[in-house]
């Protein structure tokens, strides 16, 4: 009798597992992409600083291997809002050697973003946008942070240095967590995004090269998406 007692509390405590299952929320998915740029590179662009040296700067930054474009921003443009999170590590973006490192980052809305210097010289940061919490003009001297939070925005905002005025940056701050920045071989990655069909925007802000993309998530799978982009705007 105690056996039998036994067996139907088992096949109880597997039909409770089950039922619970059932209710989970559908799994995610992964969109994985790599953008390319296959046209002629511009030269770069040789600009005198302040110490009596010069800087190369080039608008894209291609692999010469893979032609991969860094610095693109890829975004869900329609996924739902989040809350606001709160106590996240800040994204950095130091000022050296003349130039923003990197020159394109996104952050979820709520996510600070600390500028350091790691100069030894002065530098500002300066933030320009229509949004009035967005507009940032500040100094920035050598191993003196700026830690700003920015808010969500359609389109980036842009960051210059009033010092030096070929530094520039751009901050995406989407409101929600679904983004990622190319890397150097252009590729690209969002994870855990909820299935369904959204619009991902391609933009890589130096350049105002853009693509939008349809892509249906399916629960345990990888969407990818392939972009060559051929000349300039």
């Amino acid at each position: 009798m105690r056996f039998r007692h036994l067996i139907v509390a088992a096949l109880i405590a597997v039909g409770s597992v089950c039922a619970g299952a059932g209710e989970n929320p559908p799994t995610s998915g992964n969109i994985t992409g790599t953008v390319r740029f296959t046209g002629k590179s511009p030269a770069p662009k040789q600009i005198a600083v302040s110490d009596g040296t010069s800087i190369q700067h080039r608008d894209l930054e291609v692999d010469p291997k893979s032609q991969g474009l860094l610095g693109v921003a890829a975004i869900l443009e329609d996924a739902p809002a989040q809350t606001k999170i709160k106590q996240a590590e800040p994204v950095v973006v130091d000022q050296r050697d003349w130039v923003f490192r990197p020159r394109v980052v996104a952050v979820q809305h709520g996510q600070p973003v600390r500028f350091d210097n790691s100069d030894q010289v002065n530098h500002s940061v300066e933030a320009v946008s229509l949004v009035r919490a967005n507009q940032l003009n500040t100094v920035a001297g050598p191993g003196q942070p700026v830690t700003h939070i920015f808010e969500p925005q359609k389109g980036p905002v842009q960051i210059g240095c009033a010092l030096h005025p070929w530094m520039r940056a751009w901050i995406f701050v989407a409101p929600h967590p679904w983004f990622a920045i190319t890397d150097r071989e252009g590729r690209f990655n969002i994870k855990h995004v909820p299935p369904g069909k959204y619009q991902l925007l391609l933009v890589h802000p130096d350049s105002n090269l853009r693509e939008r993309r349809t892509v249906d998530v399916q629960p345990d799978k990888f969407t990818e998406v392939r972009v060559n982009w051929e000349k300039l705007p």
